[in-house]
């Protein structure tokens, strides 16, 4: 009788120490609780220039960084012991530990504006979580910053309210085709004109937008206003700043 008590009590304690242990593993967040050694493979390309991934990122100090390169063969090793959290394996902690900038608009020193657009794919397939990305074993990574086609239109919005616009200073690219929405958030008509370019929205009420097409002229500085009588002068006012 006391042995099967006995085993009833190690019978249970294994059932309890399953359950929890499972329950555990379930916590989101949590990717391994034993380490785990997984491969990505990153590709960098910034108009047209592979980048080159050196060796050593993240050697260069004991003890080792878990997320490393040991050759430059573009292969990042993720090398952990005990707890792993998706934290630990997000794309952007590789960046900080090389010390390049990488976020939703930039790579490196290139940000997505007139000279170009960022892009990331993951096995193919684009992916909009940039630096928040959570590598896995075996991952194809591609960070791309391309050239916009000569015929992409830059759609830019610039929200007026009273009596201001949110967006101070505008950066364009000479030759750059553009779609200008002027959007009201005020309570009063506004509109919005560049001065010296002869363009300019229609007067519209709050809530409502308009828009104007052109081709931004050559590199210079252009003084944005509000027409109505005497906003301009209560500092409605902002700059398109047009760069080669």
């Amino acid at each position: 009788m006391k042995t099967i008590l006995i085993f009833i009590i190690i019978i249970t304690g294994i059932g309890v120490w399953f359950l929890v242990s499972k329950s555990s593993d379930s916590q989101p967040g949590i990717i391994a609780r034993n380490g785990l050694h997984w491969h990505a493979n990153l590709n960098i390309n910034i108009l047209g220039e592979v980048k080159d991934i050196p060796a050593g990122i993240g050697l260069a100090r004991l003890p080792h960084n878990p997320i490393h390169t040991h050759d430059r063969d573009n292969v990042i090793h993720l090398e952990f012991a005990g707890l792993v959290r998706e934290d630990d394996l997000r794309l952007g902690r590789f960046f900080e530990i090389w010390g390049q900038k990488f976020n939703q608009d930039c790579v490196s020193d290139k940000c997505t504006g007139p000279e170009g657009t960022l892009k990331v794919l993951i096995n193919g397939k684009e992916n909009f979580e940039f630096e928040n990305y959570i590598m896995r074993d075996d991952d194809k990574i591609e960070i791309i910053f391309e050239a916009k086609a000569l015929d992409q239109i830059e759609e830019i919005t610039i929200t007026g309210t009273e009596f201001s616009f949110k967006s101070k200073n505008t950066t364009l690219k000479a030759g750059e085709k553009v779609k200008l929405i002027f959007k009201n958030e005020g309570g009063m008509p506004h509109n919005l004109t560049i001065e010296g370019l002869g363009l300019s929205t229609k007067t519209i009420g709050g809530g409502k937008t308009d828009t104007i097409e052109f081709t931004a002229p050559t590199s210079g500085t252009y003084n944005i206003f509000c027409s109505v009588p005497g906003h301009r002068e209560s500092g409605m006012t902002g700059q398109l700043i047009i760069i080669e």
